[in-house]
């Protein structure tokens, strides 16, 4: 497994969003993180472990999954 940490950049570079967006996932605690020394970090294990998840699904299904609901 690939423990290696990486930081909000690359983070939102891999997930195509800002780090904003990013930031805005952290305060809802939607993404796995791990404060290290005042900065986030981010396992990449963890990350590949979420994307696999029900948690996340690409936009086309959401907007999908909305349609249908209304």
């Amino acid at each position: 497994m690939d423990d290696r940490l990486l930081t909000i950049e690359e983070v939102a570079e891999y997930l195509q969003v800002s780090p904003k967006t990013v930031y805005r996932m952290i305060q809802r605690r939607e993404i796995p993180c791990y404060k290290v020394a005042n900065q986030w970090r981010f396992k990449w294990s963890a990350i590949q472990d979420w994307m696999e998840n029900e948690n996340f699904r690409p936009p086309e299904q959401t907007k999908a999954a909305k349609r249908k609901a209304s």
